[in-house]
């Protein structure tokens, strides 16, 4: 039976995820990273592949959005928090697993990509649903509101990751690829933390009896982070495209 020794899975965090884990998520680093190592050890010698481990998080997705749907608000809210907390916990763990047992993969990393922008959109139209069923009959319906965060949310990460692709790694380096920096960087930093951290706030709102206002907090916080990253993108792009003219080079 294979094993793997705990403080390996954990130097091996440190060494190859850590830094990049303060910068832009330490909301995993302080409430999902310790649980997650503690899956991850113990899947070793039960044979579970990393795949497996991102599988069994894609299962619990559309439990979300029924629980929210079948189970009455207060009940719905405590389901939610839970299945949301579990995803976040396997969606820590397989990546521990994979690099412990030498079996990362693109079809892994593909799949933690899929189920991470489900699992986004489905939490976030599932707390919409339930402060509708709190308020019913609000002005505007707070499904809505969820489902614009989702929305938000995917065109961000998509802009992100095609911005990763489209820009030269050259460009890294250049005053038009240094990207964000200073203060604005430590506060969005803080922010993508917190973002993590949606199933603990809001259940802690729903607890004070303002989900409302954390759904109006997702809104807010999802639309800043598309506009900021379709913004400072562009504003890189033109860089690039000042620094090509200059040298002469076609554009395409």
């Amino acid at each position: 039976m294979k094993t793997v020794p705990f403080l390996s899975i954990v130097a091996d965090y440190r060494e190859h995820k850590l830094k990049e884990e303060l910068a832009m998520d330490w909301g995993s680093l302080v409430f999902y990273r310790s649980p997650a190592f503690v899956v991850a050890w113990a899947m070793v010698p039960l044979g579970v592949t990393p795949n497996q481990l991102t599988l069994a998080g894609l299962v619990l997705i559309p439990l979300i959005p029924l629980a929210a749907w079948f189970l009455t608000p207060e009940h719905a809210m405590a389901a939610v928090t839970l299945l949301a907390l579990a995803f976040n916990v396997l969606d820590c763990a397989d990546g521990s697993l994979a690099r412990a047992t030498g079996r990362s993969s693109l079809s892994g990393r593909y799949m933690d990509f899929s189920s991470d922008i489900l699992y986004r959109n489905t939490a976030y139209a599932s707390y919409g649903l339930i402060a509708d069923r709190i308020w019913p009959g609000a002005v505007f319906p707070w499904l809505a509101v969820g489902l614009c965060c989702g929305l938000l949310a995917t065109y961000a990460r998509v802009n992100r990751l095609y911005a990763e692709k489209l820009f030269p790694k050259a460009a890294a380096g250049s005053p038009a690829g240094t990207g964000r920096s200073g203060i604005f960087d430590m506060v969005f930093s803080f922010l993508s933390g917190l973002d993590t951290l949606m199933p603990l706030l809001a259940i802690l709102a729903w607890w004070a009896g303002a989900l409302w206002a954390v759904l109006l907090w997702f809104l807010f916080f999802t639309l800043g982070d598309a506009a900021v990253e379709v913004i400072s993108n562009y504003a890189k792009a033109r860089g690039i495209d000042s620094g090509s003219a200059g040298h002469g080079q076609p554009r395409s």
